[in-house]
């Protein structure tokens, strides 16, 4: 791995454990084993290098998204399938976990963000209005609130198992299942 390469992983690490306030550009040059110097002949500033990898993250986890969502399966087994995604509930949404910190009003470092959450409800809409014109399903719900909904709900179960210190994300993926199961109907 190249410096900038581990550089710019030591930051996911970091901003996903810590957030982006919390994580000095010495705490990544630590945890990169970079020095001061191939940090910034790789990078201008800290903000600079946090907006190529929150916009590396975003691209990853909507790779993860899609790959979830891809295949012939019904759409309420896609759904699952991404549902089921999640690593670690303590530390909460690799992306979601940005949306926290005061430096997202910094628009370089926000419209990453607001791609990703766009991204998902855009094409969750779009796969539930397709299977509802198909036929395959009747949805008791606009698409629109469904999507909004199964995204807010991924998102509060990471932020109340980070609050509480206990994981709540199954429960909310639970619950989330049950949801879609009343609201969707596959025919």
């Amino acid at each position: 791995m190249s410096a900038r390469e581990a550089i710019l992983q030591a930051t996911k690490t970091l901003f996903w454990e810590r957030g982006y306030e919390a994580t000095s550009p010495r705490d990544i040059q630590d945890l990169s084993e970079a020095g001061q110097g191939s940090f910034y002949h790789h990078f201008r500033s800290k903000r600079d290098l946090a907006a190529e990898a929150i916009q590396q993250v975003v691209s990853e986890r909507i790779e993860a998204f899609e790959n979830a969502m891809g295949g012939n399966e019904p759409l309420k087994a896609r759904i699952q399938r991404f549902l089921h995604q999640r690593k670690e509930p303590f530390k909460g949404c690799r992306i979601g976990r940005m949306v926290w910190d005061s430096a997202v009003q910094d628009e370089k470092l926000r419209k990453p963000l607001e791609q990703y959450f766009r991204h998902l409800e855009e094409r969750l809409k779009r796969e539930l209005d397709e299977a509802a014109k198909q036929g395959k399903i009747k949805m008791l719900l606009p698409s629109e609130q469904i999507a909004l909904l199964i995204v807010a709900a991924i998102q509060g179960g990471f932020t109340v198992s980070r609050a509480m210190q206990q994981a709540r994300v199954d429960d909310a993926v639970a619950a989330l299942e049950q949801f879609l199961d009343i609201s969707i109907i596959e025919r």
